[in-house]
């Protein structure tokens, strides 16, 4: 009954502040599955019917509370729930009634499960332990700020924490081992960015990474982006000029989640590095440094546009996001910045066109400091993954001659194919993963 638990889940983070990252953050943690051994079940119950709540008191003496209408629309049996799709088939709309009270509860099988008889007659059932996994967060839970979606938590850096110290994966291991696909995928959730070695240096080998996790996202580019300096560029990517921090396809409604690059041929100049830098971790330093600049960026939308023509003839993308993005919670979501494809925002007061100014100038500055700023120049066979809403990246510019080229191939994948992937990996090795 457990696989047929389904989550509804924000893209939301609770960081870990830590002094210094070793290699062992970046290992999956377990301790979780140990404690899961320890088998949940039922020590009493308690119906309140001027609440409308079942009171649930489980053997490890802590107590949840269930509305009535909340069991009633989570009934398992096969009336109400289609076995074979993990479909709903109750009528919520149409049947349930909020005032509705079970005529009896009855606790079975030693506390394993819980039987609720409802006025029509109806009986559900519920195993202990899957009751126990929909329980319902408290007020005073949810006022910490904590997240039970986020058991491990994500790692914040700095350039001191993490240069020359990118989580590092093998290819064909992850080709051949799903362990070791997850560890990739875990990294690249918890610290935001990951480094693939020994990829063949070839043209759609970095399909295959997409194609282990699901399947890359088209946009109007194409199927992927090929990035190389040529002539009547579309994109300052495509020239070998500096290409300073930034996210990619802020004038998306619906922005990629990560952004794969796999370095086919490297330009044997100086320049041509791979520069990233934390996002969340910038925010947070504003947030705690200069709070009102902080609601500034949060709260103020900035336009983006891409105007051009490629593999699916012309386009005019446009959209506007705030630079910091939270969720209803404060949380950090996404950080939206893009020098290069920031429109003009004539919507604004000439004095708060200042204000957003120096906010915009702040951070930004924030994220190129060298205490920030991490640098990584590819050789060919790297191909490096980062969260596209967390880690800006840019480049450092280079020279080409006949004898020095540079070709890296990019893809796109977004967070719902992503952690797809992570929930069917994290149920075949019985890993503990909330999201």
């Amino acid at each position: 009954m457990l696989s047929q638990l389904k989550h509804v889940c924000k893209f939301r983070f609770v960081s870990q502040r830590l002094p210094n990252i070793s290699s062992k953050l970046f290992k999956v943690n377990y301790a979780a599955t140990a404690q899961s051994t320890n088998k949940l079940t039922v020590q009493s119950i308690q119906k309140t019917d001027i609440s409308r709540m079942l009171h649930v008191t489980w053997n490890n003496d802590t107590i949840n509370r269930y509305p009535f209408v909340y069991l009633r629309d989570n009934c398992q049996c096969s009336e109400c729930f289609h076995e074979s799709s993990l479909q709903r088939s109750f009528d919520t709309v149409g049947h349930l009634k909020m005032d509705i009270q079970p005529e009896r509860v009855d606790v079975l099988q030693n506390g394993e499960e819980i039987s609720v008889t409802w006025p029509d007659k109806h009986v559900s059932v519920f195993n202990s332990e899957w009751l126990h996994a929909i329980h319902l967060m408290e007020e005073q839970d949810i006022s910490k700020g904590t997240s039970t979606l986020n058991k491990d938590g994500v790692i914040f850096w700095n350039a001191e924490q993490l240069q020359g110290k990118i989580p590092r994966h093998d290819f064909h291991e992850l080709m051949e081992d799903d362990f070791k696909l997850y560890e990739w995928l875990h990294s690249l959730r918890s610290v935001g960015i990951a480094l693939v070695k020994n990829t063949p240096p070839q043209a759609d080998e970095g399909y295959k990474l997409c194609e282990r996790v699901g399947y890359a996202k088209t946009m109007h580019y194409g199927h992927h982006f090929d990035i190389h300096a040529k002539f009547d560029a579309n994109n300052l990517a495509f020239t070998s000029d500096v290409l300073p921090l930034h996210s990619d396809l802020p004038y998306f409604d619906y922005v990629p989640g990560a952004t794969l690059l796999h370095c086919i041929e490297q330009a044997s100049s100086e320049g041509g590095a791979n520069q990233f830098s934390d996002g969340f971790y910038v925010a947070q330093q504003l947030k705690e440094n200069d709070p009102e600049k902080f609601k500034l960026l949060s709260t103020t939308q900035i336009p983006f546009f891409d105007i051009g023509k490629d593999v699916f003839g012309e386009f005019h993308k446009k959209f506007s996001h705030p630079t910091i993005e939270l969720d209803e919670d404060g949380h950090i979501t996404r950080l939206c910045l893009n020098d290069s494809l920031r429109d003009s925002a004539t919507w604004f007061s000439p004095e708060k066109t200042i204000e957003v100014y120096e906010a915009y100038l702040t951070i930004g500055r924030m994220l190129r400091d060298p205490a920030n700023q991490i640098e990584h120049k590819m050789i060919p066979g790297d191909a490096v993954i980062f969260n596209n809403n967390r880690v800006l990246h840019g480049r450092s510019p280079f020279k080409i001659t006949q004898a020095s080229k540079r070709f890296l191939q990019g893809f796109f994948m977004d967070w719902d194919v992503i952690y797809s992937r992570m929930r069917v990996l994290a149920k075949r090795f019985d890993i503990p993963f909330g999201l």
